[in-house]
This record gives C-alpha cells, sequence and structure tokens, in this order.
C-alpha cells in the first residue's frame, strides 16, 4: 500500500483504530472479529463477561419475592434488539467508518445498516439477569432447508452508503478487502435455531433449570407465507420441545405466575407483533402469543414517573396490562419504580444491570441473621431484630397500612397490624415506591428474610 505523505497521519488513525471498540464497561475476554483486513473489533466472547454480583443477587431475590405473582405485575429485565449485538460480529464495521470519516459518531440509528443495539451475546445478558429478549428475524436465503432458513438480523440491505466507504479508502490509498454484504441480512450469519439453541443451552444448566424466558420474535416487514411460518414454528418445537408454551393449547399467560407455569413445565413463552404466526400448517401447533403481551411501547416523552405512573395518557395500566419502556437508560429506575413489566435498553452492561434492583440497598444484605427493613430511601437493608420499628401492613387489595405509633422487634407473619390488613413485603418497584410513601419516608420492617 503505497499512502500519499499528506495523508500518512490520517491512515495510520484508522488502523489504529481498526481493531478497536467502544468501551461497553465490561470485563471480559476479548476476541478480534473482522470484515476484510481493516475493519476489525474486539468483542466480548459469549460466556466471559465478568457480571455484577449484587445485581445478579439482588434481581434473583425479587424474581422470588414475585414467584406467586401473576405475569401482568410481575418484572422481567429485559433488552431491545438483544441478538444484533457485536458479539457476533454485526456491526464492527462502524469504528473503522467513523475513523475513516474523520470521526463521525456511526453509533447511533440503524448503525451502519445492521441494527446493532448491543454490545455483549445473547448468554452474557442472561447470565447478567436479563429475561425477556427481542430477536429480529427475516426469512434468509437458502441453506440447509429448499425452503430457506430463518435468519436473525435488522436490514434487508445495506443502509450506508457502501459507495462512500470505497471512495474514502480509495482515497486514503486502502484496500478494504470486505464484503458490504455483511452490514445487511443478505450477509447475515446467524440462523433462528442458532440463535434458539444458545439460549436454550443457558436454561439447561442446573443452576437455571427453574428459570423463565420470554422471547419477542419482531418479525421484519412480513414473512410471505404460512409455510416460512410453520417453519420457523417447528425450529422453536425442535429446539426447546415441551418446555415451550403454546398459545394454541395453554391460552394467555398474562394471569399466571412464574410456579403455575413451573408446575406445568413451561418455561419459554414467545411472542409476536403479527399475527400470521397463528397460522401454521398441518400438525405444527401454533406456539407464538399475538399479539404480544405489551400494550404500551414507551420512551420518556410519554410516560409520567411516580406516583403518576402515567403511559401515553392512561393510567389504569397497571394490574391489567405489561407495559413496555424502550431503548433509552435514563428511565430505567423511574420506571422500575412504577412497575413496568420490560425496561429494554439498548447497549446493557454488567453496571446498567443495577438500574433493575429496587429492593435491597447498595451492599445489601450485610448480615444474612439480621432482619430487613426499608430505609427511609426506599432501599432495603439489615438490621438488628430487636430493634423497635413499625411494620409494613397490607389488606388483599394490596394497599399498604403503617401504623408509626406501634412499634416492635421484626416478628415476621406476626407483626401487628389494623384490623383487615396482615404483615407484608412489596413484590415489585411499585407496591415498593407505594409503602415508601405510605410510610412517610421512616425505616419500617418487612416480612420477609435477607438471602444472597
Amino acid at each position: 500500500m503505497i499512502v500519499p505523505l499528506l495523508l500518512l497521519p490520517f491512515v495510520l488513525n484508522v488502523m489504529h483504530t481498526s481493531a478497536y471498540h467502544v468501551g461497553h464497561r465490561a470485563t471480559c475476554t476479548k476476541k478480534k472479529m473482522c470484515n476484510g483486513n481493516l475493519m476489525c473489533a474486539y468483542v466480548c466472547e459469549p460466556g466471559s463477561v465478568q457480571i455484577d454480583q449484587w445485581a445478579t443477587n439482588s434481581l434473583s431475590y425479587q424474581q422470588k419475592l414475585q414467584f406467586d405473582d401473576p405475569l401482568v405485575i410481575s418484572e422481567f429485565p429485559s433488552t431491545h434488539n438483544s441478538a444484533i449485538s457485536e458479539a457476533y460480529g454485526y456491526g464492527i464495521e462502524k469504528y473503522f467508518i467513523s475513523a475513516l470519516g474523520g470521526g463521525i459518531d456511526e453509533d447511533q440509528g440503524d448503525d451502519v445498516g445492521v441494527g446493532v443495539c448491543q454490545y455483549l451475546s445473547l448468554i452474557d445478558q442472561l447470565r447478567m439477569g436479563i429475561r425477556h429478549l427481542e430477536i429480529d428475524v427475516w426469512w434468509g436465503p437458502k441453506q440447509n432447508h429448499t425452503r430457506g432458513d430463518m435468519v436473525v438480523c435488522h436490514s434487508p440491505v445495506p443502509l450506508y452508503p457502501v459507495g462512500a466507504v470505497n471512495r474514502a479508502a480509495e482515497d486514503a490509498g486502502l484496500d478494504l478487502q470486505w464484503d458490504p454484504k455483511n452490514m445487511s441480512c443478505i450477509g447475515t450469519k446467524r440462523l433462528f435455531t442458532d440463535v434458539l439453541k444458545e439460549i436454550k443451552g443457558w436454561m439447561m444448566q442446573e443452576e437455571n433449570l427453574e428459570e423463565i424466558v420470554m422471547i419477542y420474535i419482531d418479525t421484519k416487514i412480513f414473512l410471505p407465507n404460512s409455510e416460512q411460518i410453520t417453519k420457523g414454528t417447528q425450529d422453536i418445537w425442535d429446539v426447546f420441545g415441551d418446555m415451550t408454551y403454546s398459545i394454541a393449547t395453554d391460552g394467555s399467560p398474562l394471569y399466571k405466575s412464574r410456579r403455575d407455569l413451573l408446575n406445568a413445565g413451561k418455561r419459554i413463552l414467545f411472542e409476536n407483533q403479527k399475527d400470521i404466526w397463528l397460522q401454521t400448517e398441518g400438525s405444527v401447533t401454533p406456539v407464538v402469543i399475538s399479539p404480544v403481551l405489551w400494550t404500551h411501547q414507551f420512551d420518556e416523552n410519554s410516560f409520567q414517573e411516580f406516583p403518576n405512573c402515567t403511559i401515553e395518557g392512561d393510567s389504569e395500566w397497571y394490574g391489567s396490562q405489561m407495559v413496555r419502556a424502550l431503548s433509552l437508560s435514563g428511565i430505567m429506575e423511574s420506571a422500575s419504580r412504577c412497575g413496568v413489566n420490560l425496561i429494554s435498553p439498548d447497549y446493557i452492561n454488567p453496571d446498567e444491570m443495577k438500574m433493575y434492583v429496587w429492593s435491597w440497598d447498595q451492599m445489601e444484605p450485610a448480615s444474612l441473621t439480621d432482619c430487613v427493613a426499608m430505609l427511609p430511601s426506599g432501599r432495603w437493608g439489615t438490621l438488628p431484630c430487636d430493634t423497635a420499628l413499625p411494620y409494613a401492613c397490607a389488606d388483599d387489595k394490596g394497599v399498604w397500612s403503617v401504623n408509626l405509633d406501634v412499634t416492635g422487634a421484626w416478628a415476621g407473619d406476626k407483626a401487628v397490624c389494623n384490623p383487615g390488613f396482615a404483615p407484608s413485603v412489596p413484590h415489585n418497584g411499585f407496591t415498593n415506591a407505594k409503602l415508601n410513601l405510605a410510610g412517610y419516608g421512616q425505616t419500617i420492617w418487612l416480612n420477609t428474610l435477607p438471602q444472597l
């Protein structure tokens, strides 16, 4: 490669950044992935990310609190466009293209055409505590089957001006040796079945055998016919078998609990925005719930924080609908305080998993032999069990009662409550915020025990 002297500093900068990765704030084993000889990035090897153990433990604790609650008021930490991740090589071209363009930010919008929204693999998202995944699918080229295969990708063709990249590289004296098709569904390398198998592998690990996962299949544009839907549905049955929740035979899951699902042997649920997924052929039983379980998909512009908890003008959604906060990490904590079921940010990392936690305070539980109290902040901590505090009590409609004049040592389900109320504990971010309000920000005993 012969480079004009005036262009040498620029070319050196491009080549220096060609094996680069934007800081995704995750400690992991890095591997180099390339499209051509210069468009490279270091990504996290799937399964290698160092998780935040406090966040993961706290999320597991919250899930246990919700074990007998209907899904409609349960929380499933979620991600947007979960499978289109740099961990699989999607969007790695953008770092080189950014440098080639003089530092233009390509980490936005459709990410040079491939729609990248995550850094980390599905298995690492699951390891961190994500339980609702979004998988974008198209009908891909014929590969292993005469009818073709369902593939996981975002854009049908490269959306970025490929010619402009080639011209800039040529002006800089660079030979890219790249394949622009890899920035679209034309060059996708991931089959739908491979993605399903990755999720199944994690779910079948011994420590995860009671985990329930929800998957939103985002069908891009339209799958042409029921034959292809039948093939995709059969792929789901082939991978997950009887652990698959079927809308055709099991009905709506909204008012079923995690316990109900596990007792029935159902551990994975699929949902989709297009009812074509109900049109399977022959003996293939429909699996996918359509329309999706959530009725509002919103951002901060259509959301009012606690105590209003109004979404797109609707203040009556809680308890009757699931809802989803999309893409923006800035409303994760405020959405959690309203009990939003699915909070789906882009580019999740282990540190951000803390924003799904509404229960324990940082570094808590500090003791497994002390008792659990809500602190003035609304977070939970452990205190000596003989501390004199008021008790959290609720009626059968979930209305809180805190008598600040009645205090005593922690007493579990034998705590003193007003008539019609019983000792209780919040089960989600919304009920937690309401208890903090009912107790006027006082420290209050909760009817639960500390666990790791």
